[in-house]
């Protein structure tokens, strides 16, 4: 009887230290699958908010379109328009200046750090329907005696023409007609009518080894073609700040060290201390040079760029970055009570 008894505690202890065992490995499993959530919880989360950022960017560069607008409005009410942005001096104003002159302006919007500049839409290189010819012809006035560079310019002359117009017959050898497009994989160009996007330009072959495309992918080197029915024309010399340097040493001939001198100029321009260009080119024959090629007004139609911020007005990096998109925008201003049929028309408005 007492072993029976006996017997029977010793077997309730082994039942008892098996349920405690399960229990263990029952709050063992459950604490890893805990954790295993909270890791595919913030995995997730890591992985999912580039993406939430980015598609919140939209909201903030479309809000930021709205408020350089108005800055843009307010500043041409006040000041009136850009007459001699290059004697322009920030620091006789008591607020900021927002002027066609590619100065970076840096803006927190709502917790998110933008910087934006302003151009005239006035490109170098006006290519609009039959004006192209004249522009290749202009720059080969700029050189002196035939090379590679003007055999690409009379070749584009014939690619373009042959681009736009109605026939199939090649106008030169080196020309593109519906064949040569076809065998590229290119079809089913050419257009065979008037280029009306500027951006359509580079599907001519050759075209950017002359006119490059910017960093934005967008070729900013051309003139913008503004819409038919918009009823602007984008006239006179090209923006300062939009040209390049083969376009300065082969319209102004400057020199190398003319060159260096301008860039400079421009980065002290561009730097918080807004040292007017007109200061810091006083000593040098670039003014000279360039005042007969380039504008120092305004052609009256803006080209926007906005971009998430990645360090702050004194160059110095940001401790924390948002990603976003990029916008650009050109428009014509309005008067700061808005436009006055009710609509602001946008010749371009891309996000990258």
């Amino acid at each position: 009887m007492m072993n029976r008894t006996l017997a029977k505690r010793i077997l309730r202890r082994g039942e008892s230290g098996i349920a405690l065992i399960s229990v263990l490995l029952l709050i063992a499993t459950g604490s890893l699958l805990a954790l295993m959530v909270m890791s595919i919880s913030k995995t997730t989360s890591f992985t999912v908010m580039p993406f939430i950022q980015l598609q919140r960017s939209y909201y903030v560069l479309e809000g930021m379109a709205q408020r350089i607008q108005f800055l843009i409005s307010a500043d041409r009410q006040l000041y009136g328009n850009p007459q001699q942005i290059n004697v322009d001096n920030y620091s006789e104003y008591d607020t900021d200046r927002y002027l066609p002159d590619a100065v970076p302006h840096y803006m927190d919007y709502y917790g998110t750090p933008v910087v934006f500049t302003i151009k005239d839409a006035a490109g170098p290189v006006n290519l609009r329907g039959s004006e192209f010819q004249q522009a290749l012809r202009q720059f080969q006035n700029f050189v002196d005696e035939e090379n590679d560079f003007t055999d690409l310019l009379e070749d584009l002359n014939y690619i373009i023409t042959d681009y736009i117009d109605t026939d199939e017959s090649p106008s030169d050898t080196n020309s593109w007609e519906a064949d040569e497009y076809y065998q590229a994989g290119m079809s089913p160009l050419p257009r065979n009518g008037a280029i009306t996007d500027r951006n359509e330009f580079a599907y001519i072959p050759g075209l950017t080894e002359l006119f490059p495309i910017d960093q934005d992918g967008r070729l900013s080197y051309i003139r913008l073609i503004p819409p038919a029915d918009a009823g602007v024309t984008i006239d006179g010399n090209p923006d300062i700040f939009g040209v390049t340097d083969d376009w300065l040493v082969l319209a102004c001939d400057l020199e190398e060290d003319e060159l260096e001198d301008l860039h400079q100029a421009i980065a002290e321009f561009h730097s918080v201390d807004r040292v007017p260009l007109s200061e810091n080119l006083s000593d040098s024959t670039v003014l000279q040079k360039i005042n007969n090629y380039v504008r120092w007004d305004s052609s009256g139609v803006y080209t926007v760029i906005i971009r998430p911020a990645v360090t702050d007005a004194y160059g110095e990096e940001l401790e924390k970055k948002v990603p976003g998109r990029r916008l650009v925008f050109t428009y014509t201003p309005s008067p700061v009570a808005g436009a006055t049929n009710g609509f602001v028309q946008f010749y371009e408005w891309m996000f990258f």
